[in-house]
């Protein structure tokens, strides 16, 4: 109940961000509406845990370790983005570039500072789950950077830190665009931060967010604590994609009337099928006919 609540509200947030996006005029307006927008979407949240408590220890470190924080980074995310936005500076190209290189170091020596909870993020661990994702334990640790004033009822000792790494990887993924625009070549940096990777999704993007909702649903990244957005981050780095209507395309596809909501994974498997048809068809001996010797 409470996945299902949050992955609508989720999609509600996103909608309404965009709309914003769009209507709106001016970066403060735009940020200030769209700060309304999250903090009446995180109250929303609140007052439904209070309503449903938490079942058990497992759902309550899944709300707080993949639930809140997709949330939250959006606040993070946006603040950020619009210090960024209303500090570019007057210049050339040259002056543009090195502007958005010195905001992308900055990214990445925050994830230097907190590299050990960085991987752990990265690599979908949960042996620590118990300490950083349940309300109420406290974590004396140096290795955990200063955080605001947590709510006790609403927060644990690393959601935040999750929900601002997430908030991170976007604005990298911003920044990288930024100079990507400058810079197609990208040629001074490292091979694994480029945005021109070397393949591209040319297809029909429906037919990717069915790929992205099947991985997400069997769990088959990161042990199955790889969150939805993380997905579609991702496939929009290294397939050079705009999914950012992701969630509404989800949507299309579950209020499918006349065909499949899996069409195009039926596609995938009917192709398959037919190679591995062909190739066993191929691979058949031929039979002799010995009246005529052949």
């Amino acid at each position: 109940m409470l996945v299902k609540f949050s992955e609508k509200l989720l999609i509600q947030l996103r909608g309404e961000i965009e709309k914003i996006s769009v209507e709106e005029t001016g970066p403060f307006k735009i940020l200030a509406a769209i700060l309304r927008a999250i903090r009446s979407a995180l109250k929303e949240l609140k007052d439904h845990l209070k309503q449903n408590p938490f079942k058990d220890k497992a759902e309550q470190i899944h709300f707080f370790k993949h639930i809140k924080p997709l949330f939250y980074s959006l606040r993070i995310y946006y603040l950020e983005k619009y210090n960024i936005e209303t500090s570019i500076p007057a210049g050339d190209s040259q002056t543009l570039k090195n502007f958005y290189t010195d905001e992308l170091k900055s990214v990445q020596r925050f994830f230097q500072h907190i590299y050990f909870h960085y991987q752990y993020y990265r690599l979908g661990a949960t042996e620590l789950d118990e300490l950083y994702f349940v309300r109420g334990v406290e974590v004396q640790s140096v290795l955990i950077p200063e955080v605001p004033e947590p709510d006790p009822e609403f927060s644990t000792s690393c959601d935040y830190l999750f929900s601002k790494i997430i908030a991170y990887e976007l604005l990298q993924d911003y920044l990288l665009k930024a100079l990507a625009k400058l810079d197609p070549s990208l040629s001074n940096m490292p091979s694994e931060e480029k945005v021109t990777p070397e393949l591209k999704w040319t297809g029909d993007k429906i037919n990717l967010v069915e790929v992205i909702y099947g991985l997400y649903f069997t769990g088959q990244l990161n042990n199955g604590n790889a969150d939805i957005s993380a997905i579609i981050r991702f496939m929009e780095r290294h397939l050079q994609i705009d999914l950012s209507r992701t969630y509404r395309d989800f949507l299309d596809i579950r209020n499918r009337k006349s065909t499949s909501p899996t069409r195009y994974i039926e596609q995938m498997r009917e192709s398959i099928h037919k190679r591995v048809d062909d190739d066993l068809a191929l691979k058949k001996p031929r039979k002799t006919n010995y009246k005529s010797g052949i």
